[in-house]
């Protein structure tokens, strides 16, 4: 007799070893009594009782999940092998149904309507979603290229036959368009039309699979081709009959191989000059991004100055004698140009001169008195917070008075 069970019992032995569940569904195929008891979270005790469930099954030493469980588990994840036949059995359970309420106008009829056509679209659905993974593992993981071909073949056929039976319920909706009209049932009319939506995505989706399968067919087929190829070469080595029955060895000495072949160079090659620029620095940059160059990466661009940076603080610059100060920088031999400005205390009849004031006064002297200054091209680094109390670094150009010398030399010339 049977042990009496119920869903409490199937369910509690289920997620108590869910462990064991979980490998047995991952690897299904020739693991031992010994594997799964070495595992240590499970005993005999709890596998018999497993074993009694009818939730594993046990036959000649290899353990296996029972084949419902595996099944279920398939159709909640949407994986497993192709079965297109529901859909079929949903038709015809469909096509009975509706013959019946042609006879009998009864809402019992009617609901048993509803549920196929539900069951109909989201089987299509599943099935489609299933024939892509199986495609794709075929062509990935199976190694025997033979075998290969005629799954992916099978699966064509299985993508015939869906695409078969979308035409099939189609074509009931179609013919018993005026009889749901006269239910006048919104429900059913929402259902038809979202499974009228349903079956034409899924159409579109069909062909994508049909493209797969033949893109991974040619692809397999050249591979077999080029494998049988190389086989036959290798025969016709072992036996010798390149060296001795061929012209193999002067047809190899006369190839001129060129060296570094495959390495594709510039078509064109990119002045010096250009490099120097701001727009070369930009090309450097991206560069030294791809190959991870980080030297290349060591100066960054300035932000664009805005156009009216001169006009930023009028008043000021009328009072501010841009000569004397100058004079008073050449004069020292302590600090270099922009720490001078950073630290000098202007006159209180200017007011108070912001950071931004002091950097475009930097600029301005630099650039108008550039031939009584020496620029020594080294950065210097400057840390700063800006207005939001953010802490931030600027690097300028280490500018110091002229010596007596240099600056001879350069009146000379």
């Amino acid at each position: 007799m049977a042990l009496q069970v119920n869903v409490n019992d199937i369910l509690s032995q289920l997620y108590q070893h869910r462990a064991v569940i979980d490998f047995l569904f991952a690897n299904r195929e020739n693991i031992t009594v010994n594997e799964l008891l070495a595992r240590g979270d499970i005993n005999h005790e709890q596998l018999q009782k497993l074993k009694s469930l009818d939730l594993i099954y046990e036959y000649e030493n290899i353990v296996s999940l029972n084949d419902a469980v595996v099944a279920m588990f398939e159709d909640f994840m949407e994986i497993g092998e192709v079965t297109p036949g529901f859909i079929n059995d949903y038709l015809n359970e469909l096509n009975r149904h509706i013959r019946f309420y042609q006879e009998a106008r009864e809402m019992r009829f009617l609901r048993s309507i509803k549920k196929y056509l539900k069951r109909i679209g989201a089987t299509i659905t599943r099935e489609i979603i299933k024939l892509q993974k199986n495609v794709d593992d075929t062509y990935k993981n199976e190694s025997n290229y033979r075998i290969k071909l005629q799954k992916l073949e099978d699966y064509r056929e299985k993508r015939d036959t869906i695409i078969d039976f979308i035409k099939r319920t189609s074509d009931v909706i179609e013919e018993t368009r005026s009889l749901f009209n006269l239910t006048n049932d919104t429900e059913l009319f929402g259902i038809t039309q979202n499974l009228k939506t349903s079956l034409i995505e899924n159409l579109d989706f069909l062909i994508e699979v049909q493209t797969d399968i033949t893109d991974f067919i040619n692809k397999i087929q050249f591979q077999l081709d080029v494998y049988k190829k190389a086989q036959t070469l290798k025969e016709i080595k072992d036996h010798g009959t390149l060296h001795f029955k061929t012209n193999f060895r002067e047809i190899i000495s006369s190839i001129n191989t060129l060296r570094h072949n495959g390495h594709k160079s510039p078509k064109t090659k990119i002045a010096i000059d250009f490099l120097f620029t701001d727009d070369g620095h930009v090309l450097c940059s991206r560069v030294a991004q791809k190959y991870k160059l980080t030297r290349l990466m060591v100066r960054g661009l300035a932000d664009k100055m805005a156009g009216n940076f001169k006009d930023k603080g009028f008043e000021q610059q009328i009072k501010l004698d841009t000569q004397k100060l100058v004079e008073r920088f050449l004069a020292q031999s302590k600090l270099n140009l922009f720490e001078y400005l950073m630290d000098y205390k202007f006159p209180k009849s200017i007011g108070t001169v912001t950071f931004e004031e002091r950097l475009s006064l930097f600029v301005e002297i630099a650039m108008e008195y550039q031939n009584q200054l020496d620029f020594l091209y080294r950065l210097q680094y400057y840390d700063y917070e800006d207005a939001n109390k953010n802490k931030k670094r600027l690097g300028y150009t280490l500018i110091l008075p002229i010596k007596e010398k240099e600056k001879k030399k350069k009146v000379a010339s």
